[in-house]
């Protein structure tokens, strides 16, 4: 099957979304199917996975959209896959458009698929209220099909009114950024050894982009509260957004003002396997979302992969996992309030004077994984393409 995957954010660029793309097309590629990436002008080929044509839109724009019809008109697909999340859009409409600009091409037999990663409405100007709702629904409603990563966004999509927003909408979740790969010839001690530790101190991971909704103040206030022996690596870059940027940039610095320089270590954008290397070195896995946790993060689903206690925020009230099991506190996780600093130190130090509460999240955690699998998301992904035609 030949395939066109359209999407803004790709490595080497920071984020969940370009990282969750590029494995979907390596397993694509591996099944046998001819996959052509459409992003921007950072994204770079990779041999495990497709190859990124040589059109890369500098903006999203109506010239952007331009460019894409020329390039599906050139590789004639059967599938066109949009990964859409508005903010890599650069907030901008057009990519919402594009299942209705192709109205020619389907009636040809090219099919069109979107992937909604947020239901974020984009910008279109000051008080634009329900039109951008309009736009947000657009991308969903005029493709040939959808597929929802989360069960927040499903339920949305399928129940907001009595017609969903698109009868042939399919919930598929994500899987792990990175799986369990640390480097040749890795040793935890010895890893664990580059942060000046003894063996009964703590090392503590945090992974994911730099932003805001992380909860990452949450952790540095922890840090002040938890033993001076106590060490956190931050693992992950940071976003290609200015705020993004300014955001980091204040990280940096609360990080000075706490005086935690010492304590803790910002990785930047890392090697897979490095990543993998932090995670199994570390006693736990802080991800405190200021909006709870949802399995719309990827870096959640890989911490939990790892085999690593996680600690993290609960759901928003009312809000279920279905069709997907809910974390339960204790089994799987830990589960604190968003923005507690007590709660967060607690979960800590409860890990740390009771191995066998660690041992029971990390094995349950690692196992509640396997509806994550590739394997699984990809033949998943092959049915549904097969469905559409």
């Amino acid at each position: 099957m030949r395939i066109v995957m359209i999407s803004a954010e790709y490595p080497p660029m920071a984020g969940g979304v370009g990282d969750y793309t590029r494995r979907l097309n390596a397993m694509l590629t591996h099944q046998g199917h001819e996959v052509a990436v459409i992003t921007g002008p950072q994204g770079q080929a990779y041999r495990d996975a497709a190859r990124i044509y040589p059109v890369r839109i500098p903006v999203w724009n109506g010239a952007g959209l331009a460019m894409i019809r020329q390039t599906i008109d050139k590789l004639q697909p059967e599938i066109v896959h949009i990964q859409y999340q508005t903010g890599a859009y650069q907030m901008k409409v057009a990519i919402n458009t594009l299942p209705s600009a192709l109205k020619r091409e389907r009636k040809k037999g090219l099919r069109v698929v979107t992937t909604a990663h947020d239901l974020l409405p984009p910008y279109l100007f000051p008080k634009a209220g329900m039109l951008r709702d309009w736009y947000t629904k657009r991308v969903i409603r005029d493709a040939d099909g959808a597929i929802l990563t989360n069960a927040g966004d499903y339920h949305t999509v399928m129940t907001e009114s009595r017609v969903p927003w698109n009868p042939r909408t399919v919930f598929i979740p994500i899987g792990a950024n990175v799986t369990p790969a640390p480097p040749a010839h890795f040793d935890r001690e010895i890893w664990r050894n580059k942060f000046d530790i003894q063996k009964q101190d703590l090392l503590l991971a945090y992974f994911g982009l730099l932003t805001h909704t992380k909860g990452l103040e949450n952790i540095l206030a922890a840090m002040e509260q938890l033993p001076p022996t106590t060490r956190l690596v931050l693992i992950g870059g940071i976003g290609e957004r200015v705020e993004d940027q300014a955001y980091a940039n204040s990280i940096r610095q609360l990080i000075a003002q706490k005086g935690l320089q010492e304590r803790v270590v910002m990785t930047g954008h890392t090697d897979p396997s490095e990543v993998s290397g932090y995670l199994i070195a570390a006693d736990a896995v802080l991800l405190p979302f200021t909006d709870g946790y949802s399995y719309r993060r990827g870096s959640l689903i890989t911490a939990l992969a790892h085999g690593v206690p996680v600690i993290t925020t609960h759901a928003p009230a009312n809000i279920h996992q279905d069709p997907l099991p809910d974390l339960i506190d204790g089994k799987e996780v830990l589960l604190v309030a968003p923005d507690n600093t007590e709660q967060l130190v607690a979960a800590v130090l409860r890990l740390h004077q009771d191995p066998a509460l660690s041992h029971t999240l990390a094995r349950n955690g690692q196992a509640l994984t396997d509806v994550f699998s590739w394997e699984r998301i990809v033949a998943q992904h092959e049915s549904f393409y097969d469905a559409i035609r």
